[in-house]
């Protein structure tokens, strides 16, 4: 906020009234010739002042600082400048936002300064990369411990420089977006930096692997849309590295790991190759790309990540059925699995018996309405399946969201409720999980898909399954409003 600014804000506050004990108010000439009172505050330690400022948002703390001698001196040493348009203002004006930020920063004595967050959507352009540097440079020099950068506009990138990464410096968190980052050599030692955020940074797979060698203290590292990485390798020096989250990433094909402290992991990708090495602390894992995603996890996750207790999985396409196993997930207490394709969901079996310590699952079914009537269990003539000798012996909850009438998606129902000896409820959703009204706030339902195979779900679940429930197993069965809520399902 400039100068212009704090006149205008020092108008709107009325003189302040206090009383004799109370510390004094001193006069202040404002922009038009008149008198303001401005307020001195209690007699506080000044680090109490601060840290006071110090938890206000920028806009609120430049106007205290407009009012009160007090927090103008902590002003001028804040620890935290936000510059978006929520602290600026003046949208759509790049070059007033431009002199705004260089106004106050260049005020600021850089004493105390330990996070700065730019946001310059639809604001940057080539001319303005040099007032960023210098302001860059600036909080560098102070000893910043936070920052964070995003860039976008449609009007030239931002090179982030490497220069500022290569000297010792206390920065712990990094979040860059919508710039370019291009290290070509090792850098200096960046061992205060423990999170790295990249989103849809122009950087290579060689690059940003130049760059993770010079973290040996990285504890977090999130990428998503990074379009340049082809290959990632996380180097055995990651030592405390416990989280890593890659999606949107479409150029991604490997993803090779040697740290050896990941305890929780999301990755999406389309054509995606994991090769996790001996991940014994991996707890948490989110996997999802185009095909075969099930029969890989099945296949190799007992092997290679033999700790897990959640994994969630997202597939498009699955060719193979699912098998027994030769290992077992012998942590593992909640599944997760998404498909968006026909399947022999009976076969899922064989993955709920390799987890011996399942307790929650939830399979979550999106079939395009055109394929939904073909396996239905009213036109399939075929026996009942079972899948005899399994045994789910702590299986307490199971969700299946998207529940229609395929047959071996009722078989899968049927076997859960005859060997989950533990089961307390089943779950069956015939609208896909949010699409009742009421529960976003709106009186009316949002339109729902595949809605004609709805009446022969639940006319499958009292045929097949409302007749084998066990009496200490609670079932609800999620059914499309039944008001006419003046929205057409679709």
């Amino acid at each position: 906020m400039d100068q212009l600014e704090f006149m205008e804000e020092r108008q709107r506050f009325r003189p302040i009234q206090i009383c004799n004990r109370d510390p004094p108010c001193h006069q202040d000439d404002n922009a038009h010739g008149g008198k303001i009172m401005k307020y001195s505050g209690p007699e506080l330690p000044e680090d109490i002042w601060s840290h006071i400022h110090s938890l206000m948002l920028l806009r609120d703390a430049a106007r205290a600082a407009s009012v009160s001698h007090a927090f103008l001196r902590s002003w001028r040493c804040h620890p935290n400048l936000t510059f978006d348009l929520l602290n600026i203002g003046r949208a759509g004006i790049s070059r007033g936002f431009i002199s705004r930020v260089d106004h106050i920063l260049k005020k600021h004595s850089g004493k105390g300064l330990k996070k700065l967050k730019l946001d310059f959507t639809n604001h940057y352009n080539t001319k303005t990369s040099s007032y960023i540097d210098s302001w860059l440079q600036m909080a560098i020099t102070a000893g910043i411990e936070e920052l964070s950068l995003k860039m976008f506009s449609r009007k030239g990138v931002y090179n982030f420089p490497c220069s500022f990464l290569s000297n010792e410096m206390p920065i712990g968190y990094l979040h860059l977006e919508n710039c370019a980052i291009r290290p070509t050599v090792r850098l200096g030692s960046l061992r205060s930096l423990t999170i790295l955020h990249l989103c849809d940074v122009s950087i290579t797979g060689d690059e940003l692997q130049c760059l993770l060698c010079s973290c040996g203290s990285l504890q977090r590292l999130e990428l998503r849309k990074c379009s340049e990485i082809t290959c990632l390798k996380l180097p055995f020096l990651l030592q405390q590295l416990s989280c890593l989250q890659v999606s949107e990433c479409h150029q991604l094909r490997t993803i090779k790991n040697e740290a050896p402290s990941i305890s929780s992991s999301k990755l999406c990708g389309k054509k995606l190759k994991l090769l996790l090495g001996e991940s014994l602390r991996l707890k948490s894992l989110e996997i999802g790309r185009s095909r075969d995603v099930v029969c890989y996890a099945h296949k190799e996750l007992p092997i290679s990540a033999p700790n897990l207790q959640s994994l969630t999985i997202y597939s498009a396409y699955e060719k193979v059925k699912s098998i027994m196993a030769p290992s077992k997930f012998l942590h593992l207490k909640y599944l997760k699995i998404s498909l968006c394709c026909t399947y022999d969901y009976l076969s899922l079996a064989c993955f709920l018996d390799a987890a011996p310590s399942l307790e929650t699952f939830i399979l979550s079914v999106f079939i395009p309405s055109e394929r939904v009537d073909r396996k239905s269990i009213f036109g399939d003539i075929s026996p009942f399946q079972r899948m005899p000798g399994y045994r789910h012996g702590k299986l307490q909850r199971v969700k299946i969201a998207r529940f229609y009438s395929e047959k071996s998606l009722v078989e899968l129902a049927c076997h859960i409720l005859e060997n989950a000896t533990s089961l307390e409820c089943l779950t069956l959703d015939t609208t896909g999980g949010h699409y009742r009204c009421g529960l976003t706030g709106s009186s009316k339902c949002y339109p729902m898909r595949n809605h004609m195979d709805v009446p022969k779900a639940i006319s499958a679940i009292r045929t097949y399954i409302e007749g084998i429930i066990p009496s200490s197993v609670e079932l609800n069965v999620v059914k499309p409003c039944s008001r006419r809520c003046g929205r057409k399902f679709t």
